[in-house]
């Protein structure tokens, strides 16, 4: 998570942590409260050695923005980009504030994917030479109905996803499921798709909360610990026919990160 404020410490904290075990580190926009922009993160974490994957919102920006937001960060050196809508403002602590959508994620890999591979855009406007990215975007395997949820993973890649970044996994029957559904369409051949694991307290605390973003496996008890489930989930997906990566969403416990790669083994493989 960007820190709330200017300072960049626990930037640097996060790229020393995991100690070089980690592919990328994910760089959310602020969705509540006020935080440093993503792309500024992104740019320090360049600075720092990591490779970032930079979150842009259509919640929050225009086309216009968006673009603009594009060539700025490929001109700081960002090669991996995930187009997201975000949360929605009412269930933020900034009800007040107006989301604009203006455009959605599928648009939005399609405008970013055009800007990668024309010199001219859709809407005629030109760009002085071409930006480097792997584009990617998210979806949520436990949202019914599940065959919803592929179709839209299946437009998003003829958009231009390279990757697709699942909702945390707590579920593996229910991933399963929805993971045959995209073996079936020949979609985890066209896209990376990487399975993300969530520590236990975290998960729980958002459902206590009433966010329904997370759904829990009644049969995860009380006394399992945060690294237990994580290893073990982690082991299963990796050996799970078309997961290519994990993302572990760990916010700003960068030891749950660090513990999980260690117990699970599944480090630099």
């Amino acid at each position: 998570m960007p820190p709330r404020g200017a300072g960049v410490d626990s930037l640097k904290a996060c790229v020393s942590s995991p100690g070089g075990l980690v592919n990328a580190i994910n760089v959310p926009e602020c969705e509540d409260g006020v935080r440093m922009s993503a792309l500024a993160a992104c740019g320090h974490l360049i600075a720092a050695g990591a490779e970032p994957i930079l979150h842009l919102l259509t919640r929050d920006m225009n086309r216009i923005a968006l673009q603009a937001a594009l060539l700025g960060a490929a001109s700081m050196g960002v090669r991996s980009v995930l187009c997201t809508t975000g949360r929605h403002q009412a269930l933020t602590s900034s009800r007040s504030a107006r989301g604009v959508f203006d455009v959605d994620p599928i648009q939005l890999l399609r405008i970013a994917d055009d800007m990668r591979k024309k010199a001219e855009l859709a809407d005629g406007q030109s760009i002085d030479g071409g930006v480097d990215f792997l584009l990617g975007t998210d979806t949520n395997p436990f949202c019914d109905p599940v065959e919803l949820q592929v179709m839209t993973v299946e437009k998003a890649v003829a958009a231009g996803a390279d990757f697709v970044i699942t909702q945390p996994v707590f579920k593996l029957d229910k991933f399963n499921e929805w993971m045959q559904l995209i073996r079936d369409k020949g979609l985890h051949e066209r896209t990376c798709i990487i399975a993300s694991i969530m520590s236990l307290a975290s998960a729980r605390e958002a459902a206590n909360a009433g966010s329904s973003r997370f759904e829990l496996d009644d049969q995860l008890s009380d006394t399992i610990t945060d690294i237990d489930y994580a290893s073990s989930t982690a082991k299963a997906l990796k050996s799970t026919e078309g997961v290519r990566g994990i993302c572990i969403m760990a916010g700003v416990d960068h030891g749950f990160a660090r513990n999980v790669l260690a117990a699970s083994g599944i480090a630099g493989s």
